[in-house]
């Protein structure tokens, strides 16, 4: 990652700490596989308790990134893929408490190895019966 990278992701984690009622923060996607390119969207999922302002947080990672290409997702209301994706790729940038990150991951990797052959078996039946 680029100096300026590093930067915004350390402005990303100061942020995060005086966020009320935030528990995880975490860059994942491009950013965090380090296979963006340029214009590539910044994807940040998170948890939180009810009191965090969402759009108070949206507004200080657009300003410390100077960009509105940010995906600010909440992990918690995600989907399985999404979830999945955020723990594989996940670059922890802010947690509350120690262990955070991995109780998310357990339950978001533990939950895409049920529900992905469901998940697929889906896809499969829309695609056939589109093909008819």
């Amino acid at each position: 990652m680029s100096q300026a990278t590093d930067e915004a992701l350390g402005a990303l984690s100061g942020i995060a700490a005086t966020n009320r009622g935030l528990s995880l923060l975490v860059l994942f996607g491009s950013r965090a596989r380090r296979d963006s390119r340029e214009g590539s969207d910044w994807d940040l999922g998170y948890l939180a308790g009810p009191e965090m302002d969402t759009s108070a947080l949206l507004l200080d990672v657009v300003t410390a990134l100077g960009t509105d290409r940010v995906d600010l997702v909440d992990l918690a209301r995600a989907g399985a893929q999404v979830r999945f994706r955020a723990a594989a790729d996940g670059r922890v940038l802010y947690a509350a408490a120690e262990g955070a990150f991995e109780r998310f991951w357990l339950e978001a990797v533990s939950f895409w190895c049920d529900a992905e052959p469901v998940i697929r078996a889906g896809y499969a039946d829309v695609l056939a019966s589109l093909a008819r």
